[in-house]
């Protein structure tokens, strides 16, 4: 799974905590639908999506938090 951010202007803070948002929600529906196909069959496949997609889940936590902070700080 790979993100891909496209510019079509100047980024700007608010901008992509935008995108971030969205990727969460998607990050966030992929961690939820491993869980499903893990919990009708647990298999080393399932269980390594799952760690896939909860490392996703934290990598875009990290970058919105990191976006935030960078709004914050004059």
């Amino acid at each position: 799974m790979s993100l891909i951010l496209t510019a079509t202007g100047p980024a700007t803070t608010a901008g992509i905590q935008d995108v971030l948002e969205a990727d969460f929600a998607r990050a966030r529906a992929a961690l939820a639908e491993a869980r499903r196909e893990q919990a009708g069959k647990d298999t080393p496949r399932h269980r390594a999506t799952v760690a896939e997609c909860t490392a996703r889940v934290d990598a875009v936590l990290d970058m919105y938090l990191a976006a935030r902070a960078a709004r914050v700080t004059p």
